[in-house]
């Protein structure tokens, strides 16, 4: 009887326990079911169509380069860099808007030696973008580094339609200008039918190169020898690059803010041309008829008679869509 009793009696406390748990559940208002262990799930708030925010990708930064022949001693996002003499020679700025690679060369400091390593460098392919190149990148890379170290004579041209015309407000006519304008380069696209020439690039540092100077699939190139053709390339190469540097040097916003800033463009541009076809042309003697009785005189006429491309505005629709930090770039 006790045992029974015992049990009963074990049986009766739990009845109570039961229904005081039932009665507490009654008056708190929780439901009086059996208690779940549930599993913790974490959900991303759902956003509606009106609450999408479309996200802009921040610039790829630019990643801190390896000079040839340089030590680069680092100050947190700013890099100089020192030739074994212990001379500054380049400096690093990731902030830098305008030069190659975020690259500011001190070309005064600089023996010929390191400017070719470093126009090399500058014309890189991992430094400049080539666009619609189809494999011609090689060929403009060697004629620039062969022919621009050979261009050593700076003197204005004598002919006084040329002289009359010289922008003396902008940089002179020396080495330094002429490696520092090519230093600002970033794009190089070829066109290979070019029926216009844009000039609003500067603030991009693009250049366009018309197929035919890269191409010479026109008949009259058959005439020329391979070093004409690439002293025609090194040329215009010459002349598209200072159209970047002319505008940029003045603060202006595009290399065509004005029909008159771009005669004023046209001008110092072409002359830097001519300039550079005159030195140039001296290499390949077997070519003198070309360069003095057409190229030459046909640009020193557009000199004087100003037959230059109406002032179109820049159309980018053949080009990557480029960084919000290189379309917001505000004038130098």
């Amino acid at each position: 009887m006790r045992t029974i009793f015992h049990c009963s009696r074990g049986v009766r406390l739990l009845i109570l326990v039961l229904i005081a748990s039932t009665i507490t559940g009654i008056f708190s208002g929780a439901p009086s079911q059996p208690t779940k262990i549930a599993r913790t799930v974490t959900r991303e708030p759902a956003l509606s169509k009106s609450q999408t925010v479309e996200q802009i990708p921040a610039p790829i930064p630019m990643p801190i380069p390896d000079l040839p022949a340089l030590m680069r001693p680092s100050n947190n996002d700013v890099f100089d860099y020192f030739n074994a003499e212990g001379a500054r020679i380049a400096t690093f700025n990731r902030d830098d808007r305008w030069h190659t690679g975020g690259v500011t060369w001190q070309w005064e400091s600089m023996n010929p030696v390191e400017r070719e390593r470093a126009l090399a460098w500058i014309f890189d392919p991992q430094q400049i973008r080539y666009l619609r190149f189809d494999g011609q990148e090689a060929r403009v890379i060697h004629a620039i580094t062969k022919w621009i170290p050979r261009i050593t004579n700076f003197d204005l041209p004598t002919d006084s339609i040329i002289a009359a015309r010289w922008q003396s407000d902008g940089p002179p006519m020396n080495q330094v200008t002429l490696y520092e304008a090519l230093s600002r380069i970033k794009f190089i696209t070829l066109m290979r039918e070019r029926q216009t020439c844009s000039y609003g690039y500067s603030h991009l540092g693009l250049i366009e190169f018309g197929g035919e100077l890269i191409l010479f699939n026109k008949p009259g190139w058959q005439r020329v020898s391979d070093e004409t053709r690439e002293i025609i390339t090194t040329a215009w190469s010459i002349k598209e690059v200072m159209v970047i540097y002319y505008p940029q040097s003045l603060g202006w916003s595009s290399a065509c803010p004005s029909e008159e800033g771009q005669v004023k463009n046209e001008f110092y541009s072409t002359i830097w041309l001519i300039k550079a076809q005159q030195t140039l042309s001296q290499w390949v003697p077997a070519d003198a008829s070309y360069w003095q009785d057409h190229e030459i005189p046909f640009q020193i006429a557009n000199i004087h008679q100003q037959r230059f491309p109406k002032c179109m505005p820049a159309t980018l629709s053949y080009l990557p869509t480029p960084s919000a930090r290189d379309a917001a770039i505000p004038p130098h």
